[in-house]
């Protein structure tokens, strides 16, 4: 008998109420749906965003999401006035009574403690878009795993010390910790009442932002959420939902062991692709900003239009559309790509999805509302102002190019994989956007 996937048990959790079979993203054969997607991303500890119209699903998800976590979630409802310490922040009189009994100085740190949110490992913010842009900065901190206070970061979630090994073979002990965040937003185009513009360094702690207007359920699933309804069209919680948080935390320590020890039919392409997403997409002939984009600062996209920079229509976009990735953002991609091939072969054992086959499906996810896709009037002109259907472009223009120098790549893994020196005629052919395979 074969051993059981790791993520299998998570493949296996079906949404509590939420219903949509609708495919987000396809990979060897498998459709993955919304709740598939919101799985891996809590596997992989990835924090989530909900963005889109009102009434399509986001609080439900959101809710179905609590439940997974027997509702053990630090959870808010976005307003102006909200304060992010006080949900891990209580006041304490204890040290006060004790001072003015005895004598004695109070510290501020004194006075307050730490609540029970410290060790949920979920924390849940249900329309952030009613929150100035100061107080999304309140949530940086919690959304990278941790909260200040009174000077003391405290980690957020539950811990467990883990084994690992690392490629060469060599054993550690570490403590693993487990939060996430996730968020709902409503369209800001002035159409609803209270909404604001989103954090620019929050959004860049947004994982993966996923747009539910893009993925409406099925006629057969609206069957459903009809003929299911009781005649509620309220929120629906569960009242005694199972705690599921040790499958997920099993599942990013998994996970984890893979970015330490990757598989070795792998290793090879994770690294150039890692390199093509930060670097190969940065190239733009224009030799007065070095072949680069990010030299090419503010003047880029609108000088590649003035100048009619390419000679094809997908080189046209690939150097006018899309910015090159930042490390984290790409870091980002080539995580969430792993995590999707291990879901993939959870759900389907015999899939075999291949590394850039879960790149691809991982951009386009991402890449939609990454900050890569940077030129508003293009979206808007040529791809009727759909983010989605931008990446999922810019997504085959870059399946093509890799899919161009796979000879190439695969003739300077051997070559590395080896430890010998890599010919001069295969490194001839490492030039403009395949320079990054060169060093």
């Amino acid at each position: 008998m074969a051993d059981t996937h790791p993520l299998q048990s998570i493949v296996s959790l079906d949404a509590p109420t939420y219903n949509n079979t609708t495919p987000v993203v396809a990979l060897a054969g498998v459709n993955l749906t919304m709740w598939d997607v919101v799985k891996v991303a809590l596997s992989g500890r990835f924090n989530l965003g909900l963005y889109g119209e009102r009434g399509m699903g986001k609080s439900q998800l959101l809710a179905d999401v609590r439940a997974l976590f027997g509702n053990n979630a630090g959870y808010v409802l976005g307003r102006n006035d909200l304060d992010i310490k006080a949900l891990f922040r209580q006041m304490d009189f204890g040290p006060l009574h004790a001072a003015r009994e005895h004598g004695g100085v109070v510290s501020q740190a004194e006075l307050t403690t730490v609540t029970a949110n410290i060790y949920r490992p979920l924390t849940v913010v249900e329309e952030i878009n009613r929150c100035a842009e100061v107080v999304q900065n309140q949530l940086l901190n919690v959304f990278e795993g941790f909260i200040e206070l009174d000077g003391v970061e405290y980690a957020l979630g539950g811990g467990e010390r883990a084994t690992f090994r690392d490629i060469d073979g060599a054993e550690w002990k570490q403590n693993v910790l487990y939060s996430i965040g996730v968020w709902s937003a409503n369209y800001g185009n002035g159409g609803y009442t209270g909404t604001v513009s989103m954090d620019k360094a929050f959004l860049e702690r947004s994982h993966l932002i996923l747009d539910v207007d893009n993925f409406t359920p099925q006629p057969k699933d609206l069957d459903h959420i009809l003929l299911g309804s009781g005649a509620e069209v309220r929120l629906k919680k569960q009242e005694k939902p199972e705690d599921k948080t040790k499958l997920f935390f099993d599942a990013f320590t998994f996970l984890k062991q893979k970015s330490y020890k990757p598989d070795p039919a792998e290793f090879g392409e994770e690294l150039l692709l890692f390199r093509y997403l930060i670097h190969g997409l940065d190239y733009i002939p224009c030799a007065n900003a070095d072949n680069s984009k990010r030299k090419m600062k503010a003047v880029w996209p609108s000088k590649a239009e003035e100048d009619n920079i390419g000679t094809s229509d997908n080189e046209k976009l690939q150097y006018r559309l899309i910015f090159p990735a930042s490390v984290r953002s790409a870091m980002t991609m080539m995580s969430f790509a792993r995590a999707l091939r291990e879901y993939t072969k959870a759900a389907k054992p015999e899939a075999s999805p291949t590394v850039m086959e879960s790149l691809i499906a991982s951009f386009k996810l991402i890449g939609a509302y990454s900050g890569m896709i940077d030129n508003p009037q293009r979206v808007r002109e040529d791809f009727v102002g759909n983010p989605y259907r931008a990446a999922g472009k810019i997504a085959d223009i870059i399946q093509d190019r890799l899919i161009a120098s796979q000879d190439l790549r695969e003739a300077l893994i051997h070559y590395q994989s080896k430890q010998e020196n890599v010919p001069s005629r295969i490194l001839d052919e490492c030039k403009a956007d395949y320079a990054c395979f060169r060093e």
